[in-house]
């Protein structure tokens, strides 16, 4: 059985994943105000792209974590 990775290893794909995660929320965040102080829309947008970045990022997560197992086998 093949170890893990190093602590090294672990600590940058969990520095990795909260990047992956936090990005595009926060590109939501500053995307939906610019956009909303442009408009004049309050929080419309703003609601709209946190929940885009919300979605990308569960989208970066999965995408990390599922980056080195092995596809399934067909039947």
């Amino acid at each position: 059985m093949r170890k893990s990775g190093s602590a090294l290893e672990n600590l940058a794909l969990v520095s990795y994943i909260g990047i992956a995660m936090m990005v595009p929320i926060l590109a939501g965040v500053v995307g939906g105000r610019w956009i909303d102080e442009r408009l004049g829309t309050r929080p419309v947008f703003l609601f709209v792209l946190i929940f885009v970045g919300i979605m990308v990022g569960f989208r970066n997560v999965f995408a990390v974590t599922t980056r080195n197992l092995p596809p399934r086998k067909r039947r």
